[in-house]
This record gives structure tokens, sequence and C-alpha cells, in this order.
């Protein structure tokens, strides 16, 4: 199933690209332009982009991660290089939040633990412009992204019922400190005169690897068992974006 997802997203993102080249003759970016701008990007779960529910079935117990609404916020930094296209980076600050399900059939009950986990991201994309009006722009950008996790995670919780006691361990270790990851976003702009750029989309970020690896100690009166799950770190996204207004810097005559 999640290779059709693959699919689905790369037919997205070629045509999206074949119709941003077509309109090519109606492009317009701020040429000579280096502005900054603040983002806010809550994070949508979504089974279809492979951003929803991962899971451990067993005879004994069941155990569901469900990643819930996360939050991307940071600094980026504009610069247009022709009229066609500009270049976007920064940096972003980005918490990943998840719920897990923890289903004991035996006593029938079920626990619930929540985590969180924090990253960096440094974006490096290239976007180009399709002009709609005088203010307003549709675009559409794809680049890499550079994400640093500085630490592993652990929670802990238990349940008695009768004389039957179990206590739960969570752990998640980073699989690497830096790792890599696709962007795809799209979106529409609004250009004011003086009081800077307003733009609304949405954006889909992709790492190349499991960024983690989640452990599971489920201990019944003291006797251990242990799970883990290899975790993913899709995640869709709706885009806040607000850009100060600059003025195109001139170039200097050749003497």
């Amino acid at each position: 199933m999640s290779m059709f997802k693959d699919i689905r997203l790369k037919c997205f993102c070629r045509l999206l690209t074949c119709a941003l080249l077509c309109c090519q003759s109606t492009l317009s970016a701020q040429e000579n332009v280096t502005t900054l701008g603040i983002q806010l990007k809550p994070m949508v779960p979504s089974n279809y982009f492979n951003t929803g529910t991962e899971g451990i079935e067993s005879d004994t117990i069941n155990i569901g991660i469900q990643p819930k609404f996360g939050l991307n916020f940071g600094m980026i930094v504009r610069r247009g290089l022709t009229k066609s296209w500009s270049l976007e980076t920064g940096i972003c600050l980005v918490q990943r939040n998840y719920s897990m399900n923890i289903d004991i059939p035996e006593i029938g009950s079920t626990q619930r633990m929540s985590f969180r986990y924090i990253c960096y991201e440094i974006p490096l994309q290239g976007i180009i412009f399709v002009k709609l009006t005088d203010e307003l722009y549709m675009n559409g950008s794809a680049g890499l992204s550079i994400d640093l996790y500085p630490s592993n995670i652990e929670t802990f919780s238990s349940i008695r019922k009768d004389t039957v006691s179990y206590d739960f361990m969570q752990k998640t270790w980073r699989k690497s400190w830096i790792q890599g990851a696709i962007l795809a976003n799209y979106g529409f702009e609004y250009r004011t005169k003086s009081s800077g750029y307003f733009y609304l989309g949405a954006s889909y970020h992709r790492p190349f690897n499991e960024i983690g690896i989640t452990a599971f100690e489920v201990e019944k009166n003291s006797n251990p068992d242990r799970y883990t799950l290899l975790l993913k770190g899709n995640y869709l996204t709706a885009d806040f974006r607000y850009f100060f207004h600059e003025k195109p810097e001139r170039r200097k005559p050749k003497e």
C-alpha cells in the first residue's frame, strides 16, 4: 500500500512542476530582494500521505502509535534569484506529538501514553511563482532539509487490576543525530506594496529513513517482554507565513 502512496505523491509533484513550467510566461518573483519571514506550520495527521497510525500486534498485547497535531515554527530567509525563481532557507523547531494506545486483551483494558519528539530543521528549497493578479501569486517549491535530532526520549506508565500488574516503558532512540529529507510545497501568496507578504499553503516532509527506533518494555508481574518499532517521521502541514517588506537591492554600475 505504501508503494502506491509513493507513486501518487510522485505523480502529483510531476504534474505540479509541469503546470508551473507551462505557465512560465506569467511567472514573477522579486529579483534581487532578500527578505526575512516567520512561519507557523501545524502538522496534520493523514493516512493518505503515510503519516497516520503505526502499530504492533501480538497474542497478548496490541500497541498503536498515532501522530497527533504537532508544530513547525521558525524563521526563513528568501532570496530572489531571477524574475522566475527564488531560494529559501532558514531554521525551524519541530515538535512531533504522539499518543500510544496499549490494548491488553487479558484484562480487557487499554492504557494510554503520550510523548513528544523534538527536531531542528534547516530547509533549502527552490520556488517558482505564477502571477494571478497584481497582488496574488501561486507558487510551488521543492527541495531538501537537514534534520537534527538532539536527544532520545522515554516515558513510563503502569496499570493494576486485581492481582495482575503491568508496568510500561517507552524509549525512542534516534537512528542518527542528523538526517536528510525531501520537501514539497504548494500555496498562495498575497503581496502588499509596503506591509510585506502573506502566505497560505501546504507542505509535505519526508525523511529518507526512519527517524527513530521505539522500544516498548511491558512487565507483567515483573516478567518483562519487549517490542520494537521503527518510527517514521513523515508529516503534512498547513502553512502560514509572513515576509517583511524589503526593497530590491540596486546593483552598482561597473566602472
